[in-house]
């Protein structure tokens, strides 16, 4: 059955490559938000070393032990693949930092914003660095998904509302920190849509654990840490594993399209999240909010019914 399964997906993956990989994408930015989700709760009685920490180790273990049952390769013989795993690691790990560190100092909103200029900036890069093109569809898509973000989110920096400064006294360290960890992150993109043709998607996040897990480790003995109990531990293990499958969802949806129409694709995060604040939360929709959640899906759709229809007719 779990044969059968595979070869059927890994059927479907040379046919529609690209497709499969915005698919891929989607579905790892699903389950991202639910990781965020938890990363708010978790915060409350973890110091954000011991969350990077704990994520970390999972990640290790995790993705070493779907590497043992799918006989892949966790070392690489090619140094230079090995040279670019470790600085996928590098960057993912001070990303991760900057964002652990940063997220928690500025409104929600705001943050939201910040890291949502990730992907133009991958775009850019991937001008340079991947000779990708950036045609009209890609414009269009940036444009419709930008809006759908800032109508979704509406930061007070655009619309007028007033952040309590008692309530964020850091917020101006907590925006740096976050569009530091945007920048590096479109760097790490750029390394993983490298990395997807010479290795697999689960030695890509086993380095990256290896990096988080060796980082915080560095840091709580410098800065200490904060001792929950047991059900707070039930949280951040369930955060670990969201984490386990995002990264693996990622990973293999760079394998297969560009980074810069992968890394746009991450705006569906800000719709989603929308909705789980209204089914869970239970908020009221709001206009704004419903007109920017359905310019956000319209771009992704866009994106997925040219590249189907492309493949299609080949």
């Amino acid at each position: 059955m779990q044969k059968s399964v595979r070869t059927r997906l890994s059927s479907f993956e040379k046919r529609y490559p690209t497709y499969i990989g915005y698919v891929y994408a989607i579905l790892s930015n699903s389950v991202a938000v639910f990781g965020n989700f938890f990363i708010q709760n978790v915060s409350k009685n973890f110091t954000h070393n011991q969350t990077f920490h704990f994520v970390g180790v999972q990640l290790v273990l995790y993705n070493y032990a779907a590497i043992k049952a799918q006989k892949l390769d966790s070392c690489p013989k090619n140094p230079r693949v090995t040279k670019m795993l470790l600085l996928r690691a590098l960057t993912g790990m001070i990303a991760g930092i900057f964002f652990y560190g940063g997220l928690p100092l500025v409104p929600l909103s705001e943050g939201t914003v910040i890291q949502m200029s990730t992907p133009v900036i991958t775009g850019i890069l991937a001008i340079g660095f991947l000779s990708e093109k950036y045609d009209r569809t890609l414009f269009i898509t940036t444009i419709l998904s930008v809006t759908g973000v800032l109508l979704i989110t509406k930061p007070s920096f655009l619309f007028g509302q007033a952040t309590a400064a008692g309530d964020y006294p850091s917020r101006s360290l907590g925006l740096i920190l976050l569009l530091i960890c945007a920048f590096i992150t479109s760097l790490s993109q750029i390394l993983l849509r490298k990395l997807g043709s010479v290795t697999n998607a689960y030695t890509t996040a086993l380095y990256l654990g290896l990096g988080f897990s060796l980082s915080a480790s560095v840091s709580e003995v410098i800065q200490g840490v904060k001792g929950p109990g047991l059900e707070q531990y039930l949280w951040v293990l369930l955060l670990g594993l969201l984490r386990f499958v995002t990264h693996a969802l990622n990973n293999k949806s760079y394998a297969f399209a560009e980074a810069g129409k992968i890394s746009l694709i991450s705006y569906s995060q800000v719709p989603i999240a929308y909705l789980v604040d209204i089914i869970i939360v239970g908020i009221k929709p709001e206009l704004f909010s419903v007109l920017g959640s359905a310019c956000v899906f319209s771009s992704v759709f866009v994106m997925l019914a040219k590249q189907y229809k492309k493949e299609q007719s080949k």
